[in-house]
């Protein structure tokens, strides 16, 4: 009688571990996004705007010309950029400007289709830093995505 006892702790043993690891399992797959979809119809993470080039020049009593150079890759959705900003390398904010500010944001073509280029346009009302500081060129779609470039003034 003693020994189907210590077998059926060994199997009790077993079991508790087995479910445990299937537990961690599916509680990995859940929160990594593999069970269950974000419900929405354009993710965020499916954008892939790529900044691929930029400008940032002085222009007395204007501030600074932004040309950015944008490439949508395939299989991303098309988007709008709604918002250009102006920082430093340390993330500190030298000007912002949307749609809604004048001058405005100025996208060609907008929406960005997939597989296709576009530049963006904006004013920077800030005073001249030294030639070659580098800035941050940052642009927000209407999906909330990020993109950043590192460029230097001139």
């Amino acid at each position: 009688m003693r020994s189907r006892r210590s077998i059926s702790d060994i199997v009790a043993v077993v079991l508790l571990i087995v479910i445990a690891i299937a537990a961690a399992v599916i509680i990995y797959m859940w929160l990594s996004g593999l069970i269950g979809g974000i419900h929405t119809s354009t993710s965020a993470t499916q954008v892939k705007l790529e900044i691929t080039g930029a400008k940032v020049t002085y222009i007395s009593n204007t501030g600074y010309n932004v040309t950015a150079y944008l490439y949508n890759p395939p299989g991303s959705p098309s988007t709008s950029i709604t918002l250009g900003e102006l920082v430093f390398t340390n993330g500190t904010v030298i000007c912002t400007n949307s749609s809604s500010n004048t001058p405005p944001l100025v996208v060609t073509p907008s929406p960005i289709a997939p597989s296709s280029t576009a530049t963006v346009k904006f004013v920077c009302k800030a005073s001249r830093l030294p030639a070659g500081t580098p800035v941050e060129i940052v642009l927000f779609t209407t999906e909330g995505v990020q993109v950043t470039y590192t460029a230097s003034t001139s």
